[in-house]
């Protein structure tokens, strides 16, 4: 019997190192590429600083003309506003009043006084008048008056 063997051969690869070369290169172009804008825009930027210390002063007034103005403003229409708001206020609360029951009460308690004096009428002008058909009278008015009373 004859033995088959193996033989493994280790084949040794050149790692190359073109990969992280041309990372390298494109990370200084990047980094490059923003210290060319920052350089581009600086005089830009110092031009901007000067003109603002420049006219501080100019800003400044103008800043306290439109505070002025805001301020006012706003005092004007908080006070508009309040007087609008207490107005439909009022307006809303009487309307809302008719409705409410303690409104009917008040109404039930002036009828009754109507009433009253009514029947007081009634009663002088039937002094005239038969006891009898006094009595009469003021009983249907005291009856009147407790339906209209049981009725609010």
């Amino acid at each position: 019997m004859t033995k088959a063997t193996k033989k493994t051969t280790k084949k040794t690869t050149k790692s190359s190192f073109i990969a992280p070369a041309a990372l390298r290169k494109g990370l200084r172009a990047y980094v490059g590429l923003y210290g060319a804008a920052y350089e581009a825009a600086l005089p830009v930027f110092d031009k901007a600083v000067k003109n603002v210390t420049k006219n501080y002063d100019e800003f400044a007034s103008k800043g306290e003309k439109l505070e002025l103005v805001a301020s006012s403003y706003a005092k004007d229409t908080r006070k508009t506003v309040t007087d609008f708001a207490k107005a439909r206020f009022e307006k809303r609360s009487a309307q809302l009043r008719s409705f409410v029951p303690g409104a009917a009460n008040d109404r039930v308690a002036q009828l009754e006084a109507e009433i009253a004096k009514l029947n007081k009428k009634i009663a002088a002008k039937t002094k005239n008048t038969s006891k009898k058909a006094t009595k009469r009278v003021t009983k249907v008015a005291k009856t009147a008056t407790a339906k209209v009373s049981k009725a609010a």
